[in-house]
């Protein structure tokens, strides 16, 4: 496919084919290009206030909360999130809505004529897209969220108003480490000389309390400075003066706890009640999202061990009230897919594989011998997500649960069964 660069009036799927071929890889680290593209068009001379978030997971759940806290008090706001689902316009928000072609294709232009000569991956593209974008509204709050890492991460070119770290697992080993160690290093990258940093993970690696004392951040840590205690219907969060007990929300307890950290620390916490009926009304999609009520099925994104783990709490709810769990799991190739698979194997009583398209796919039949006997040898495989749910279905008991999950990929055609 030839490389002509398309013009400010073409659709938005030839920019997006554009600018995958772009760069050689995928993944690029180092912070000097697109920090040199960035100022070439003026993007970090911005007066919005900018809240980088990073982590393994939850970082998706801590936006979407931060999101939904700011502006039901009425500030304006631009959230920048990735992988999307189901269409790239699902990366950028602004108030909560996400933009039409046209703006996306505005921000690629602007880009492409004023990037000068520096090479950009897709990824970094994306970032300064969503930037330009958010300077055009004027938002009064960015969430911006870290891609992979922190310390190389394109988002880490800005000057953070706050810093949040959610979790920290085993992820990506390839660039960041295998040890949660050296994982936690670089996703404390983010992490700024005299400004907050929030981290809301439950055993903090040493090396993130490490550098972030030796530049003088403003740590405040989970189970030292704040607390969130899980209860049979909700939680209680406790942070300096504040003790709030809510109700079960429909994200991880933990992310709900380390966003309300950071909007209390911002003095930007709402009063009692309009966090209560904010968190009742909080719906993030793919994570443990219904997609049917009869039969019961439900879809999730969850594609690394402590995604997993959490995962299984969820189940273990539906199995509390009595239903039996089905599986069906498709992943992609480059995911410790055998620990995802081990986080759930006690409470699954049915399993079955499907097949991912494209180079990162991983193969059903792969799967399968990743699964606890004697399910190995009892479990159907499917071509696609969408050939298994057409041949389950229609023969799924009524006190069993259907959870399609492994990836975002896996998720996105779940959902789009469902729209057909």
């Amino acid at each position: 496919m030839s490389k002509t660069t398309p013009s400010q009036s073409s659709p938005l799927n030839d920019w997006l084919c554009y600018l995958e071929q772009l760069h050689p890889a995928n993944i690029a680290m180092g912070l000097e290009r697109v920090a040199q593209a960035a100022n070439n068009i003026d993007l970090l001379n911005s007066n919005s206030k900018i809240i980088l978030i990073g982590g393994t997971n939850g970082k998706g759940t801590t936006a979407r909360c931060l999101e939904a806290m700011l502006l039901a008090q009425g500030y304006s706001v631009g959230t920048y999130a990735s992988p999307h689902l189901i269409h790239y316009n699902e990366r950028v928000r602004v108030n909560g809505q996400t933009l039409p072609d046209q703006s996306h294709v505005d921000a690629f232009y602007a880009l492409d004529q004023g990037r000068g000569d520096v090479e950009l991956t897709f990824f970094e593209y994306g970032t300064l897209g969503a930037l330009w974008l958010f300077k055009q509204h004027a938002v009064d709050y960015v969430l911006l969220e870290v891609g992979l890492g922190g310390r190389y991460d394109a988002t880490n070119i800005v000057t953070p108003y706050a810093s949040v770290i959610t979790t920290i697992d085993l992820d990506h080993k390839e660039y960041l480490g295998d040890t949660r160690e050296l994982v936690g290093y670089d996703k404390a990258g983010i992490f700024r000389t005299n400004t907050p940093a929030i981290v809301g993970d439950l055993d903090i690696p040493h090396t993130v309390t490490d550098y972030g004392e030796e530049i003088n951040a403003e740590l405040i840590l989970s189970k030292r400075d704040f607390h969130f205690t899980p209860l049979a219907d909700g939680l209680r969060w406790q942070y300096g003066e504040h003790d709030l007990t809510l109700s079960q929300p429909a994200i991880p307890a933990q992310n709900v706890a380390t966003a309300l950290t950071v909007l209390a620390r911002l003095n930007l916490l709402p009063d009692a009640e309009l966090v209560k009926q904010t968190l009742a009304e909080l719906q993030v999609e793919g994570r443990f999202m219904q997609l049917s009520q009869q039969p019961l099925v439900y879809t999730d994104v969850a594609h690394n061990p402590e995604s997993a783990r959490y995962l299984r709490t969820q189940l273990m709810r539906l199995k509390n009230q009595g239903f039996k769990i089905h599986a069906l799991v498709a992943m992609l190739a480059d995911k410790d897919k055998a620990s995802v698979i081990d986080a759930l194997s006690d409470v699954v009583e049915k399993w079955s594989c499907a097949s991912l398209d494209g180079p990162r796919g991983e193969r059903a039949e792969q799967l399968l011998t990743l699964l606890p006997a004697p399910h190995s040898e009892h479990s159907q495989v499917f071509s696609s997500v969408d050939s298994a749910l057409q041949s389950l279905l229609p023969q799924q008991p009524k006190d069993t649960a259907l959870i399609v999950f492994g990836s975002f990929v896996t998720v996105a055609a779940a959902m789009q069964y469902w729209q057909k």
